[in-house]
């Protein structure tokens, strides 16, 4: 057996193995379903700066704003009532 096949199948039992001892998080996915969840994300960046930014650095219309940890989180003072 050559060099390069002794590798390549030591290379493909290391992958077989390693792919079977991984374990996936389903939280991820669902992480912003949760108010703790926003929270714990918005501490460290806005999670829609498109609304941030298209309203002039105000947060109206984000549906996250009520959860949201953000420093930069605030509202529009002129257009509330």
């Amino acid at each position: 057996m050559s060099k390069k096949n002794r590798n390549l199948r030591e290379l493909k039992e290391f992958a077989k193995s390693y792919k079977g001892n991984e374990t996936k998080s389903k939280d991820g996915r669902n992480i912003l379903k949760s108010a703790d969840g926003i929270g714990n994300v918005t501490q460290a960046a806005c999670i829609r700066p498109d609304i941030y930014l298209d309203n002039g650095k105000h947060c109206e219309g984000c549906p996250y704003f009520e959860h949201c940890k953000s420093k930069i989180r605030r509202l529009n003072t002129k257009t509330r009532y």
